[in-house]
């Protein structure tokens, strides 16, 4: 349904992050530390894979969830490159990503699927013709799925690459692909939807249907995850100042315990 759609992508999903910051890294710290290789094997085959998946599907629901599933595994590396600037961007990309996917899930289930009853991305050709306030909203929406600057999701992402990064720069190249990736199956998406020719489902009898653009409702509903993104990608001080000082303190806290193991190793 729907709003379970919304409820996985927004808040259900960010649950692994919050167990990652809340749990793994305070209390796992070696562990943290050593087994940081691995995780990153799993985050790049994750994002590498998905990614194929994604660009194969046809159902516009199935491939926004897909392509979560990239994302997830970008700001996952980002929090296990065990370096500031990859901690905060992981926060900052799973924040980003809390508003973009629930605002495309209710563009393809609460607003195409309500009026056509259809979710196959070959019969949305052209939608702009019948919708064209909509196809502004999910073009905003669409730039920052593919992490395109002035949005948060790529001030997210940078980070997060950035931290990988610093942390091995042969993964760091692998996990890039996610840029070149995300931007396909984004722009494939908003293509065929949006462009593409005759809006198939408009057609009924040899007679145009005429369905009403988005209505005061579903405008209210779309515009804070349309705006905000781009808000705060514009001027992200405030999100960053606000996990600044935690973020730190996990570092400081892996200083420590690797200063501790390594003074035990000496005999001190």
């Amino acid at each position: 349904p729907l709003g379970g759609s919304i409820i996985l992508a927004a808040i259900v999903l960010k649950l692994s992050l919050y167990g990652v910051l809340r749990l793994i890294l305070p209390v796992l710290p070696k562990a943290f530390m050593v087994y940081t290789y691995i995780v990153f094997i799993i985050g790049v085959i994750t994002i590498i894979y998905a990614s194929i998946s994604t660009l194969r599907t046809i159902d516009v629901k199935e491939l926004i969830a897909y392509s979560s599933v990239s994302h997830a595994a970008v700001y996952l590396i980002g929090i296990f490159s065990n370096s500031l600037q990859g901690i905060e961007g992981g926060i900052s990309l799973g924040l980003a990503h809390g508003f973009i996917s629930p605002g495309l899930f209710i563009v393809a289930g609460g607003v195409l699927y309500d009026r056509y009853h259809t979710r196959l991305i070959s019969f949305y050709n052209g939608m702009t013709q019948q919708l064209p306030l909509l196809s502004v909203l999910f073009f905003i929406l669409c730039l920052g799925n593919c992490g395109a600057p002035l949005t948060l999701n790529f001030v997210g992402e940078f980070m997060s690459l950035y931290g990988v990064f610093e942390r091995s720069s042969l993964f760091g190249v692998f996990a890039s692909s996610s840029i070149v990736f995300s931007a396909a199956y984004t722009i494939y998406m908003y293509q065929r939807i949006s462009f593409g020719g005759q809006f198939i489902l408009a057609t009924k009898n040899d007679e145009l249907e005429i369905e009403p653009d988005i209505n005061e409702r579903e405008c209210i509903v779309l515009l804070p995850l349309v705006v905000l993104p781009v808000v705060l990608g514009i001027y992200s001080v405030p999100i960053l100042d606000a996990i600044h000082y935690s973020c730190s303190g996990l570092l400081y806290m892996f200083d420590m315990s690797y200063l501790f193991d390594f003074n035990k190793y000496r005999g001190i």
